[in-house]
């Protein structure tokens, strides 16, 4: 029996060592690979060749994103292996803008049933596409089926093609809320949910203790859908010349039932197969049915570096910081897609000692986060301004405290259809005393040396001495808020109160009431802060730096392993499993945009 169980242990022993082993050098290994990776990964962008008659493809299924992880692989390409993935929206614009004056490009395809992205990322993409259109080159859109989503790009070509067998959803947009509080009332879990003084609009909480929207919300939430509508059915009727008043008839009546109805009322030019549609393509090019199709994908073209001037007189020239705040406002260290404070404000901080740095652009893709948090960019923030041009460019949504740190810019930009404002805060406090006594048959007691020893403990009922004290910290935290608005965009007190209280707004609104300056994308905040320090020729570098693959690999691996497993289990209801998540997050006071805007 001692030699069994000595046997055993030893065995066991082993494998654990060798499972150590294993991870270990697998973590070399890799290790080895992406530093070889790296070293190739500048050669890899040389080596990218375009060939005379190449199509670009624009695939917008693939995620555009505002700033993505370092990849050290992705200038690697494998026979089989698709490049799509998560590509930047700059790379996106840039190759977009590139590909005017290559010769070797001759036009651009557009494809994708449903698009990865937001409103604002899309409306960037159609400027530049009919910008592209300008430059007299043409682009083709085709797909075997069109949502809503695909659809906003596909009139910015010149001819839309579709499958004979698809389809295309045309039926407006709509706000759909999930409400936890029957769920929660069934667990004994009670939600105390406290807002900045008047919060009204602010309605990141009311899932928790409402069953359906409050009078306020679906005032906002029915103007921002309007906004949205009206300007994608003008951008509609520009582009395919179909009126606004044909559109609202089609969608009220879901009159788009058939690939036939899409071409009669004028949504798709032809309805043809994929053979067909390569033969037209071919046509174009002035191609042979027997000569091969060069298509490239805009994430492998992006790779190609523009033909510059040679500089005889080449010296370090002036530089402009854009700094990328992207994501959920947290305290600590940050990421490509989360701002951490730490991360955030040490970048602006390092942009404004710089001496090479003539002026920042700060770039804002945030629905806010943590109070705290935002306070320490915000400072950073004003400090910067004070030494060189501080502007600001918001994407899809810079709300709550995605604006909160950007009050003090000289200078903001949105798109009509960014998602901004929510001027608000809330705190939300849950009380699981019933969970644990009814349902699970735990009790507690306690002793303590002062009264609220015990505050925010989530095993007992809050009195109203310490939702006092809670919400006198929102009002004062609402009350800095306001003040911070009104100093940076030089209004009063009760001018933003009135705009605030947790109300969001589309870009469009924002400018009509002051919020923002101009309508614009980052191009244009660069451009603007270049005129501001007297900048004509300059580089401009981004901020923070990007996390090294190696340590990105090793943080995320957890991570996405978790997600992996989530999508496996749940599928498309895996987003719960995320709201959840981004609810436990929620440490402390929060300036947070109460949903998220996207388009089916």
């Amino acid at each position: 029996m001692n030699n069994f169980l000595k046997y055993m242990f030893a065995s066991t022993l082993g494998t654990i060592l060798g499972f150590i082993f294993i991870f270990i050098l697998s973590g070399i290994i890799m290790a080895g690979i992406i530093g070889s990776a790296m070293m190739f990964a500048d050669r890899g962008k040389d080596d990218v060749e375009v060939k005379p008659n190449t199509v670009l493809t624009l695939d917008i299924s693939d995620a555009i994103i505002e700033r993505a992880a370092e990849n050290p692989f992705a200038k690697f390409q494998f026979d089989g292996m698709d490049d799509g993935g998560k590509n930047e929206l700059s790379s996106v614009l840039g190759a977009i803008e590139n590909a005017k004056s290559d010769t070797n490009i001759k036009g651009i395809v557009i494809r994708g049933a449903s698009f990865n992205g937001g409103l604002a990322t899309l409306q960037n993409l159609r400027v530049e596409l009919l910008d592209f259109r300008e430059s007299g080159k043409w682009i083709i859109a085709y797909e075997e089926m069109y949502t809503q989503s695909a659809y906003y790009l596909a009139p910015a070509a010149d001819e839309v093609y579709m499958l004979k067998e698809g389809g295309l959803d045309f039926r407006g947009l709509r706000s759909e809320v999930a409400f936890f509080k029957g769920a929660m009332d069934k667990l004994g879990i009670e939600a105390i949910v406290i807002k900045g003084a008047d919060n009204k609009y602010k309605s990141a909480v009311e899932p928790f203790y409402r069953e359906n929207m409050s009078a306020e919300n679906k005032v906002q939430m029915q103007r921002i859908l309007d906004n949205i509508w009206t300007d994608w059915t003008s951008n509609l009727a520009e582009s395919r010349g179909i009126t606004p008043e044909v559109m609202n008839d089609l969608a009220d009546n879901l009159k788009i039932d058939s690939p036939d109805a899409a071409v009669e009322f004028g949504f798709v030019d032809e309805l043809v197969y994929y053979d067909q549609f390569e033969y037209k393509l071919k046509e174009k090019l002035g191609l042979e049915d027997d000569d091969d199709l060069e298509t490239m994908s805009i994430g492998k073209y992006s790779n190609v570096k523009p033909e510059k001037k040679e500089d005889k007189n080449w010296e370090l020239k002036d530089e402009i910081a854009v700094i990328y705040a992207v994501g959920g406002i947290g305290s600590g260290e940050g990421d490509e897609e989360s701002i951490g404070s730490e991360t955030l404000a040490k970048a602006i901080r390092d942009a404004r000692k710089d001496e090479d740095v003539k002026a920042i652009v700060m770039r804002v893709n945030s629905p806010g986060g943590s109070a705290l948090a935002s306070e320490v960019i915000w400072r950073e923030s004003v400090l910067a301004g004070e030494e060189k041009p501080f502007v600001v460019s918001f994407g899809d949504v810079a709300a709550s405290g995605g604006y909160y740190i950007s009050t003090h810019a000289a200078r903001i930009f949105g798109q009509t259809n960014t998602i901004t404002g929510s001027i608000g805060a809330f705190g939300i406090i849950p009380n699981m005393r019933g969970f644990f006594n009814d349902k699970m048959g735990i009790t507690f007691d306690v002793v303590k040396t002062n009264q609220f020893a015990d505050f925010g403990t989530l095993s007992r009922d809050f009195d109203e001495a310490e939702i006092a004290h809670v919400q006198n910290y929102l009002d004062q935290v609402y009350t800095e808020f306001v003040a911070k608005v009104a100093d940076g965009r030089g209004m009063t007190y009760d001018q933003v109160d009135s705009l605030g209280r947790g109300r969001v707004w589309t870009g469009g609104d924002a400018l009509e009431i002051g919020l923002i300056d101009e309508i614009g994308d980052l191009n244009d905040a660069i451009a603007y802060a270049a005129a501001e320090a007297d900048l004509e020729d300059y580089d401009v570098i981004d901020l923070p730096k990007k996390v090294d693959p190696f340590e990105r690999f090793m943080k995320d691996f957890k991570g996405e392993t978790k997600a992996l497993v989530a999508d496996w289990v749940l599928g498309e209801e895996a987003v719960w499993l995320q709201k959840v998540e981004q609810v436990k997050e929620m440490d402390g006071v929060q300036v947070r945009l109460p949903f998220e805007m996207r388009v089916y």
